[in-house]
């Protein structure tokens, strides 16, 4: 982990993402009832981000949930960003740290925010978007394990 806090470029908001996460996800999808619209899941996330030594890119972060399969992102110093199975997208660096990854298939758009109000604790949004409707969203507050849980 980094020790520059508030983040001030991509790189450090990736450095501060590494190591496991406890997590707490709430899904929304817009529904035409009051039922099934929300549902929450807790679970823990490890992200291990490994700098690049080549200046065209900044370097790869690997998110392994509970599942145990493991994807990666490879972000370039251009905005690009790849993923472990070809796909291609983009990131940007918002005001305050706030790291944005944008994906399109050509029929969905994902945009996902990270952003860290403290060290510890790092916060994602992600919207789901088909053209200019808005199909669902993810909101996550994660908190850093900073201690192995006991037996």
């Amino acid at each position: 982990m980094t020790d520059a806090f508030p983040p001030t470029s991509a790189a450090e908001v990736l450095a501060l993402c590494d190591g496991v996460w406890m997590s707490l996800r709430s899904t929304l999808q817009p529904a035409d009832s009051d039922e099934g619209w929300h549902s929450s899941e807790k679970g823990e996330l490890t992200l291990h981000w490994t700098a690049a030594g080549d200046p065209s890119a900044l370097g790869t972060l690997d998110a392994t949930p509970p599942s145990g399969i493991t994807s990666r992102l490879k972000f370039l110093a251009d905005g690009r960003l790849e993923t472990g199975d070809g796909q291609q997208g983009r990131w940007e660096l918002q005001a305050n740290g706030r790291l944005v990854l944008i994906h399109s298939d050509g029929e969905l758009r994902l945009e996902e925010a990270i952003s860290f109000t403290k060290p510890n604790l790092r916060l994602r949004n992600l919207l789901i978007w088909k053209g200019e409707q808005l199909q669902g969203s993810q909101f996550c507050s994660e908190i850093r394990r900073v201690s192995k849980p006991s037996s």
